[in-house]
């Protein structure tokens, strides 16, 4: 076979596996809605900002109400309904109780906005699974890498000398009860981002516009829902321990992307130049009450968004996943002599087998 016949044969294999998708069309009408919501709220917030010469932080409301529309689309289509009755007297009663009115919001827009961000994490899964295995697979393999492979390589953190063909996965995960060890997996990859992304949004120089960090609308902090959005989809790898299997040790899919949050995570020194910048202009208590807010609100988020995940989606996820595994991967790739043995005697009915009963036995005089 030629060079060139060679090539093409692997090219058209790479093709079919990617064309592997466990979308369905209720996961494409999810997304439909998500972005004529989400163009929508910005055509609103740009008005807002015109008309009420209003800052874009104090915009903050309008990026997370596509995710509340997701969310209440969905609890009207479950069989949850309640759950929107249970929200509405909630916040009836804080209003009686004339609780703040952007801790109100804050409340409403979580509330309603969780159910909305775990669909999108499950639609994104369903997407992405196949597609990135497949690329991982033939990725040190492969001469000309395309940019979703150099994007694939970049954030599952694959070194170039490393023989990415032997993917495997577990294919009996089965869950007895909320995997609170991938929970605070989840929550600690949260708590990175959720500092990564908080650096840049309090350097802002509009943030320095409010005289104290107590005058900073709650309503702020329903921003943070879009971290499980960025963490989630790819506790999959981690649900069914995607690994690349070599003679030595497993790499796990999911330690990549781990090692790459962690390379991410260097400008964290900046805030603490922040930190003092903010010391000097609002007090130590007002500074560190921010950033107990930012962290309880980061943690509250993540924990409610992988309850609602691990308890609702991702049996089934799993379950559309291991259900074309054998498509994509019909044998093991690498195997020793002893396996293929041991497949013989088992696997095939009717394998003769020795038997040395009767070769008598070798006597030695005294």
């Amino acid at each position: 076979m030629s060079v060139i016949a060679r090539k093409d044969k692997t090219e058209r294999i790479l093709f079919e596996r990617k064309k592997i998708d466990l979308t369905t069309p209720d996961d494409r009408l999810t997304v439909l809605i998500f972005l004529v919501s989400m163009l929508v709220s910005l055509v609103i917030g740009v008005v807002f900002m015109e008309l009420y010469d209003l800052d874009i932080l104090e915009l903050a409301m309008f990026p997370t109400m596509p995710l509340v529309v997701v969310g209440a689309f969905q609890i009207i289509r479950s069989r949850y309904k309640f759950y929107l009755i249970l929200v509405a007297a909630a916040v009836g009663a804080m209003f009686y109780l004339q609780v703040a009115y952007a801790t109100i919001g804050a409340i409403a827009l979580i509330a309603l906005g969780i159910p909305g961000v775990v669909k999108l994490v499950a639609v994104l899964q369903r997407f992405l699974f196949y597609r990135v295995v497949s690329s991982v697979e033939y990725l040190n393999i492969r001469t000309d890498l395309s940019l979703w492979d150099r994007v694939v390589a970049f954030v599952f953190n694959i070194s170039k000398d490393l023989d990415t063909r032997n993917l495997e996965i577990d294919e009996n995960v089965k869950r007895a009860s909320l995997p609170w060890k991938e929970i605070w997996s989840s929550m600690k990859v949260s708590f990175l981002i959720g500092v990564f992304i908080w650096i840049y949004l309090s350097m802002n120089p509009s943030w320095m516009q409010f005289d104290s960090f107590s005058n900073v609308p709650a309503y702020i902090f329903a921003v943070m829902m879009y971290i499980p959005l960025i963490v989630l989809p790819f506790s999959i790898f981690m649900s069914l321990n995607v690994r690349i299997e070599t003679r030595y040790r497993d790499f796990r899919i999911y330690d990549g992307v781990k090692g790459t949050l962690m390379r991410m995570a260097i400008p964290i020194f900046a805030a603490f130049m922040y930190i003092l910048v903010a010391v000097n202009k609002n007090g130590f208590q007002d500074v560190l009450t921010f950033i107990a807010l930012s962290v309880v609100f980061n943690m509250l988020i993540c924990v409610a968004a992988c309850m609602v995940y691990y308890k609702g989606f991702e049996s089934h996820i799993i379950d559309s996943i291991i259900s074309r595994w054998n498509s994509f991967r019909p044998v093991q790739l690498l195997m020793d002599v002893d396996d293929l043995d041991e497949i013989i005697k088992e696997d095939v009915p009717g394998t003769p087998v020795r038997d040395y009963s009767d070769m008598g036995e070798l006597e030695f005089p005294e």
